[in-house]
C-alpha cells in the first residue's frame, strides 16, 4: 500500500520486529486516537499478508494434468491462500494490536496544564517572541480569531491563526512559530524518572488545504527555573546539558480538516522548565507565498513506564 503517511513505516517495524518499545508505544497511541488510521492499518496489515501468500502460492504452481494421490486440501490454490492470508492478517492485527495496548497500559499518562491550550481567554496577554514567563503565550505574528474564512476551532469559540513571515524580512527563520513556557518545579520529585517522556501535542489547519503544508514541534528541557531559563534561551539550546529535540509533519493534501501531530521527547531528571515551541514552515521554493494557518488544542503529556516487561 503506498501512502505518504510515515506511520506506515512505523506499522512495517512492528510487523517485521524491529520496532523499539517507544515505537510500539506510539502506534498505539495513534491507533486509539486516529480512527481512520486504525481502519488503515487492518487493510494494510491484511491486503501484505494476503499478498505474500499469493505469491508463494504462485512461485510453486500446481500441476493439474498428473493424477495426485494427495488428499484435495493439499492442492492449496493461491485464492485459497490469498484469503487465508488475509484470516491471517486479522489473527496477526489482532495479536499486534493487543500487544501494544497491553504494553501502553503499563505507561502512566499525567496531563501537564497548558495555559489557555484552546486560546479562549480574551484578556490573556500575548508576548512577541519567547514569553517573560511561564503560564503564557509568545508568538511571532498570530492573532487569537473566531470562525474565519470557512475555518471553524476544532474546540471552543477560539483558534490562533499564524500570519505568514514576510520573506522580504530580514529574520533567521521565516517559520510562524509559537512559543509557550511550561513550569515542572510544581511536579512530585518522583514524577519524572529515568524513563520519562513528554509528548506535546497539537492541531492545525492549513488556509490552503490543497496543497502540502510543513509543520514543526520544538521541545527543550532547561534545569532552571522559567525565570532563568528564558533569559539567553537560544544561545542555552546549543549546550550539551540542554535535551532539545524537534520534528516536522507534513500535511495531507486535499483534506479539509484539523490535522493532529505529536512529538515525544526523553525529559531528564532535574528539568524545571519545558519550552514548547510550534510553527507553520513556509514552502521551501522561495517563489512561492507563504499562506495562512490556523492552531488550536494543544496538550502536553507526562509519559511514566511503569513495570514494563520486555
Amino acid at each position: 500500500m503506498k501512502t505518504s503517511d510515515p506511520r506506515f513505516e512505523l506499522i512495517r517495524r512492528c510487523r517485521d520486529g524491529q520496532a523499539t518499545a517507544e515505537e510500539l508505544a506510539e502506534l498505539e497511541d495513534s491507533l486509539r486516537e486516529d480512527v481512520g488510521f486504525r481502519k488503515a492499518y487492518v487493510q494494510y496489515a491484511n491486503i501484505d499478508v494476503a499478498l505474500i501468500a499469493v505469491s508463494k502460492a504462485i512461485t510453486f504452481p500446481i500441476e493439474t494434468n498428473k493424477p495426485s494421490g494427495r488428499s484435495p486440501w493439499l492442492s492449496w490454490r493461491p485464492l485459497s491462500a490469498a484469503a487465508a492470508g488475509i484470516m491471517i492478517g486479522l489473527f496477526c492485527t489482532s495479536l499486534v494490536f493487543g500487544f501494544v495496548a497491553q504494553r501502553v497500559k503499563a505507561v502512566k499518562r499525567i496531563p501537564l496544564e497548558v495555559f489557555d491550550h484552546g486560546f479562549e481567554d480574551t484578556k490573556q496577554e500575548i508576548d512577541d517572541g519567547m514569553p517573560r514567563r511561564s503560564g503564557q503565550w509568545g508568538v511571532d505574528s498570530a492573532v487569537v480569531v473566531g470562525t474565519e474564512n470557512g475555518v471553524r476551532p476544532l474546540e471552543g469559540k477560539q483558534m490562533l491563526r499564524l500570519e505568514p513571515i514576510p520573506r522580504e524580512k530580514k529574520v533567521k527563520n521565516h517559520a510562524s512559530r509559537v512559543y509557550h513556557v511550561l513550569d515542572l518545579g510544581s511536579l512530585p520529585t518522583d514524577a519524572i524518572s529515568i524513563d520519562t517522556e513528554v509528548k506535546v501535542t497539537a492541531s492545525f489547519y492549513s488556509s490552503k488545504s490543497e496543497l502540502c503544508s510543513r509543520y514543526l514541534i520544538r521541545a527543550v528541557a532547561l534545569s532552571e527555573p522559567p525565570s532563568k531559563a528564558t533569559r539567553d534561551f537560544w544561545s542555552k539550546t546549543e549546550n550539551d546539558d540542554v535535551v532539545s529535540m524537534s520534528q516536522r509533519f507534513d500535511s495531507v493534501p486535499g483534506e479539509s480538516n484539523w490535522q493532529r501531530f505529536s512529538l515525544k521527547m526523553p525529559l531528564p531528571r532535574g528539568s524545571k522548565t519545558l519550552v514548547f515551541i510550534l510553527g507553520a514552515v513556509p514552502p521551501e521554493n522561495a517563489s512561492e507565498n507563504a499562506f495562512v494557518h490556523y492552531l488550536d488544542d494543544v496538550q502536553v503529556t507526562l509519559l511514566t513506564p511503569q513495570g514494563i516487561q520486555p
